[in-house]
């Protein structure tokens, strides 16, 4: 059974924490005596001696050095949950999920969660990543309370963010990066093609990116289809931003089209069920559509 209270502890805390019983009792607003009387029954029901007084001095013993860093752990938290109560009372979620398509920036995605972990009052947030139909999913079935999403779906509404700017890539010792002249649109019917498909129970499942080749291997994700990329295999349509450090280096190129190909993907953020928003999903809303920029990626 449990003997010891947080107020003890505090008390325990401040006569270290200011050098000694005259000193915290000044700081607390409280008798020397009744600072003194809470620490030594502190200790006789601990069983245990936590400090000693030597002059004018406060030191703590080996257990007490244990007790105190376990004890100032315990106010701690105990000072999160008064704060999560009160953030509570004022109608701030404990936790939202928010789901993120995969072209998303991951620069401008950080910053917005950073700005958010400052400002949201211990909001847990659940990220997830999702791809084409998964933000659909993600909408229509009411599992995320925010979704970034290329397709919004027919009687949701969405603020358009941004659009990303996606262009085919290859090893940079593929034919169609290395060739002297600009190879036709028709060339790449005969070319290895890596496709980027989402993970949904939806009856057609949607693919990004040009979808003619007759040699296709279908992955779940752009991290799966980099690492084809540098094994020299196909080529896929990306977003620079994804694969910049590839590019930097020389390990991707972009194909040598003489269309230059390319496609815009346009981002928009969908709150599905706006009625059950409260402010924590408001601000993380808010931080979206402040980072939103018109120019393309």
């Amino acid at each position: 059974m449990l003997t010891t209270t947080l107020t003890q502890w505090q008390i325990f805390n401040a006569v270290i924490d200011h050098g000694g019983y005259l000193q915290a009792s000044e700081k607390l607003n409280r008798s020397h005596s009744s600072l003194h009387h809470a620490v030594q029954k502190l200790q006789g029901q601990l069983g245990v001696k936590l400090l000693t007084v030597e002059g004018k001095q406060v030191k703590l013993t080996a257990i007490g050095e244990v007790m105190r860093r376990r004890s100032l752990r315990l106010i701690e938290d105990a000072q999160d949950l008064e704060r999560l109560v009160g953030t509570a009372r004022q109608g701030w979620e404990t936790e939202i999920t928010v789901a993120v398509e995969g072209v998303y920036p991951k620069d401008q995605l950080m910053a917005i969660l950073t700005q958010f972990h400052e400002q949201g009052h211990g909001t847990r947030l659940k990220i997830e990543s999702v791809i084409l139909n998964g933000a659909v999913e993600a909408i229509t079935r009411a599992t995320a309370d925010l979704v970034i999403t290329p397709i919004v779906p027919q009687g949701y509404l969405g603020t358009p963010l941004m659009a990303v700017k996606m262009a085919p890539y290859a090893h940079k010792e593929h034919p169609l990066v290395t060739a002297d002249v600009p190879v036709e649109t028709g060339e790449l019917h005969r070319n290895l093609q890596i496709v980027i498909s989402d993970r949904t129970t939806q009856p057609l499942p949607t693919a990004i990116g040009w979808l003619k080749s007759e040699q296709r291997w279908t992955v779940s994700d752009f991290h799966q289809a980099r690492e084809i990329l540098l094994s020299k295999h196909g080529f896929c349509w990306l977003p620079a931003h994804i694969i910049r450090e590839d590019i930097e280096r020389g390990d991707l190129g972009l194909l040598n089209t003489r269309d230059k190909l390319e496609l815009l993907v346009p981002l928009s953020l969908v709150i599905p069920s706006p009625e059950k928003i409260g402010p924590a999903g408001r601000l993380l809303a808010d931080l979206f559509r402040k980072t939103a920029t018109d120019s393309s990626l």
